[in-house]
C-alpha cells in the first residue's frame, strides 16, 4: 500500500514524463516501477552535468571600442568576442577590468587568465606566453590635426608623441625613434584618450593601432587624420601563462576562433564596432 501511494505521489508530479517514457500502461504495478526508475535516473543525469570551467578574462573599461564601460555596462569588440567563445565552449566568463599597463602583472601572479586588449604576438612575450589563434590583425599609425601640414617621417623630428604605456605602441616608438633618430618627445598614457590630447594640441601625434584610431575620431568627430606611415604591423591574439593550467584550455579556444573567422562571426563583430573588418590579415 505504501509503495502504490508513492507511485501516485510521483504520478501527479511527473505526469508528463510518465506519458512519454512509460505511456498507458494500465498496470498499477509495473506503473510504480518505472516510476521510481525514471526518478533514480533523474538523479544521476543530475549528477554527471558537466560543470562549467570557469575564465577570468582581463581587459580595460576605457579602450573604445575594444573594450570600454558604458552607463556602468562592459562592451566592445573584446567583449562580445569572449562572450561568443564562453558560450560555444560551455564556460563560466568573469571580466577583470584595469588599466592596461596593470593587466600584465595579474596576467603574470594569475590573478587573470588571460588579456583581451588588442594584446600583440611579439617574439618578447612569446617567451613568457603562449597565445591563441590569432583573432584581430591593424598597422600602427601616427594621427596629426587635420590641419597640420606633417606628411613623413622626417616631418615628426623633436616632435611630441602620445603611446600606450607598457604596450607594444610604447616598444615600437621606441624602436622607431632610435632607429630614424627623430629625438621625439615620447609621452606615455594610461586610460587618457591620447586622440584627444592631439586634438587639443597638448601633443603633435599619437602612436597606436590604426583600427582603434579610426573608430575614435569617427565616434567623437574629431579633426584628426592619419598620416599612413605603415612602419609596424601587429597581430592580436590572447596570452595565457606557459605551464597554467588554464593554458590546456588555449587549443580549444583556438579551434573556437578558427570557427568564428569561417562562419563570419568574427567579421560581424568586427564590422559592428569599427564598421571595417580588421579580422582578415591584409
Amino acid at each position: 500500500m505504501f509503495n502504490q501511494r508513492k507511485g501516485i505521489a510521483i504520478v501527479g508530479l511527473m505526469i508528463v514524463v510518465l506519458l512519454t517514457q512509460l505511456g498507458c500502461t494500465g498496470s498499477t504495478g509495473a506503473a510504480e516501477g518505472d516510476v521510481e526508475d525514471a526518478v533514480v535516473e533523474g538523479v544521476v543525469e543530475e549528477v554527471d552535468e558537466e560543470e562549467q570551467e570557469k575564465i577570468v578574462v582581463g581587459t580595460s573599461g576605457e579602450y573604445y571600442p575594444w573594450a570600454f564601460q558604458k552607463d556602468g555596462v562592459l562592451q566592445g569588440f573584446e567583449i562580445d568576442v569572449w562572450n561568443e567563445i564562453a558560450k560555444r565552449n560551455n564556460l563560466e566568463i568573469s571580466f577583470e577590468t584595469s588599466r592596461f599597463s596593470g593587466l600584465i602583472g595579474m596576467l603574470d601572479t594569475g590573478r587573470i587568465d588571460t588579456i583581451a586588449h588588442q594584446m600583440s604576438i611579439t617574439e618578447e612575450r612569446k617567451e613568457k606566453y603562449n597565445f591563441t589563434e590569432p583573432y584581430a590583425y591593424s598597422y600602427y599609425d601616427f594621427a596629426v590635426r587635420s590641419d597640420n601640414t606633417m606628411e613623413s617621417l622626417d616631418d615628426l623630428i623633436g616632435k611630441s608623441v602620445g603611446c600606450w604605456q607598457g604596450g607594444n605602441g610604447e616598444r615600437t616608438l621606441r624602436a622607431i625613434n632610435d632607429e630614424h633618430n627623430l629625438n621625439l618627445d615620447i609621452r606615455t598614457y594610461d586610460g587618457v584618450p591620447i586622440e584627444q590630447e592631439v586634438e587639443l594640441g597638448r601633443l603633435d601625434a599619437s602612436w597606436q593601432g590604426e583600427v582603434k584610431t579610426l573608430a575614435t575620431i569617427e565616434k567623437n568627430n574629431l579633426d584628426l587624420k592619419l598620416l599612413d606611415i605603415k612602419l609596424v604591423f601587429e597581430t592580436n591574439a590572447y596570452p595565457f601563462v606557459k605551464g597554467s593550467e588554464k593554458d590546456a584550455l588555449r587549443e580549444d579556444i583556438s579551434k573556437t576562433i578558427r570557427d568564428m573567422h569561417q562562419d563570419g562571426t568574427l567579421s560581424n563583430f568586427s564590422k559592428k564596432w569599427f564598421d571595417l573588418d580588421t579580422t582578415v590579415k591584409p
